[in-house]
């Protein structure tokens, strides 16, 4: 056993700076976040926690290559089930995917976002299609609004950044109608997830102008979007004041040229 104080003193907790990225010994990329009480470490590719279980990358690659065997050996998943114990293996390794996607949301890692949500849904999915269990298949769905809600975030933040703008605001109109095609599921968590999702959703797609701002405004722009995901409407309002002094420093546009009427083309 080893006292780790020496280690949390060389990195005092700080809840303005508590997420940083190192170099691994062997030189690959680890996340670290500084917690009151000590220091949680992240991969940046594979399972966050580095883990191989059954000598896969996750449980879930183990049980989509089981699929597969079951499809060789019978032509079909009629017969292929999930069962409550792995299941429960399924959900609790989604957890530590949303732990680390949470993470690289507030720090800007917007592709580990998108991509890490997007395997929790192919998680929800397998759940969906091959789990017997109604009441543990709703423990994954309730959450499916909330998912799809920080795939969308992740995924226009990054357009957005792009000067995608249009591109970006697609990206959630088609999250909200797929949202709002949900079948219900009987849990007062879904209920709360897609009502509070549709709304922030709505919120940022407000907030991403229709035409790239200028660059100045850029970088705000993108802010407001990030804060009113994060439900943060204290700084999203001091966002939007910083816009109009922009806005007001700026002037009214100037006049434009009367347009040529020669027929030169």
């Amino acid at each position: 056993m080893r006292d780790i104080t020496d280690i949390l003193e060389e990195w005092p907790y700080d809840s303005d700076s508590s997420v940083r990225k190192i170099t691994g010994d062997d030189g690959r990329e680890l996340l670290q976040v500084r917690t009151p009480l000590g220091i949680e470490q992240y991969e940046l590719s594979g399972r966050p926690d580095g883990a191989r279980p059954y000598g896969s990358e996750s449980v879930l690659e183990h049980v989509e290559a089981e699929r597969r065997a079951h499809i060789d050996a019978f032509g079909d998943t009629d017969e292929f089930e999930i069962d409550a114990g792995m299941a429960s293996e399924l959900q609790q390794e989604g957890l530590v995917y949303y732990y680390r996607y949470l993470v690289c949301f507030q720090v800007g890692e917007y592709e580990i976002v998108a991509q890490d949500t997007r395997r929790n849904l192919r998680m929800f999915d397998l759940m969906r299609a091959h789990c017997r269990d109604e009441e543990v298949v709703n423990g994954s769905e309730q959450y499916r609004p909330y998912v799809l809600r920080m795939n969308a975030a992740a995924e226009a933040l990054q357009a957005v950044g792009r000067g995608e703008h249009d591109r970006a605001r697609a990206m959630i109109q088609r999250t909200l109608d797929a949202i709002d095609r949900l079948p219900d599921v009987p849990t007062a968590t879904f209920d709360y997830e897609k009502e509070r999702s549709l709304a922030i959703l709505r919120g940022m797609r407000k907030a991403i102008p229709e035409a790239p701002p200028a660059t100045q405004e850029e970088r705000l722009e993108r802010e407001l979007a990030r804060v009113v995901n994060e439900e943060d409407y204290e700084r999203a309002a001091e966002i939007r004041d910083q816009l109009r002094q922009l806005t007001a420093r700026r002037g009214p546009a100037p006049s434009r040229a009367p347009e040529s009427t020669s027929n030169d083309e």
